[in-house]
Formats: C-alpha cells, structure tokens, sequence
C-alpha cells in the first residue's frame, strides 16, 4: 500500500498519494450531482404583492427560475389571477405558499387551468407587501 505524506520535511509541499486524489474527486462529484438534484426538484416563483383599489396587485418579484413571464389581474373584490401564455402550473404538482401581509384574515388560492392561478383575500386592499410563492414539482 502506498504511504501518503502530508508535508514533505525539506521544502513544506503537500503531497498525496494519486489514491487519495481520486478518492476526494470522485466525492467531490458525488456532492455536486447531490446539490444539482436539489436544485431541480422544482421551479419557483417568489413574489411580494401590494394591491389599491380598482388594481390588480402590484408585483415586486424577488425570484424567479421558471422562465416565464407573469401577469396579474383584477377579477373582483379581492379576487386576483396570476396568468402566464404557457402552462407551467402542472396538475398535482402546483403549490402555493400565500398571505397578505395585512392581517391573518381569509387568505385561499386555486389553480383554475395550467396557466392561472386565483388567488382570494376577504375585500380590496389586503394585499401590502404581502408573500407569494408558487413551486413546480418535477
């Protein structure tokens, strides 16, 4: 078996038998195909919404790896719908982590299609600087 040194007594360089260099490579590619495999299990889209009547909410995104493009519309009274052309929103797989910032009144979503999202608060002027979160699953 080859003997590793760690610190060479004439001139202080390390140096590690080709064993040990293969061993932490191969570990080190281990980690990073472990983090790329958290990193896709799914897409989100993180925003902080504040509405004024008659308008549909204002959105400040804080991030986004969807790839798409989102809009916001006013549906009535405290009803809102985030659409998108595509349809990222797959069935089973489409969550949404949602409040309005305001209070701790009724807060619901649901998804409507793959494309729209509702998302429901009890009047106008609910949402200031309230958090949503849409992530799809693989």
């Amino acid at each position: 078996m080859p003997l590793i040194t760690f610190a060479d007594k004439v001139d202080s360089k390390v140096t590690a038998s080709p064993l040990i260099n293969k061993i932490v490579a191969d570990d080190i590619n281990q980690l990073k195909n472990g983090v790329n495999s958290i990193e896709t299990r799914y897409k989100s889209l993180v925003q902080l919404l504040t509405q004024v009547f008659p308008n549909a909410p204002v959105a400040t995104e804080v991030y986004n790896d969807t790839g798409e493009v989102f809009v916001w519309f006013y549906v009535s009274p405290g009803v809102f719908t985030l659409t998108c052309t595509n349809a990222p929103f797959t069935v089973g797989k489409t969550v949404v982590f949602f409040n309005n910032g305001y209070d701790s009144s009724d807060n619901s979503w649901r998804q409507i299609s793959t494309s729209v999202i509702e998302i429901s608060t009890i009047s106008n002027d609910r949402l200031v600087n309230g958090s949503f979160e849409v992530k799809i699953y693989n």
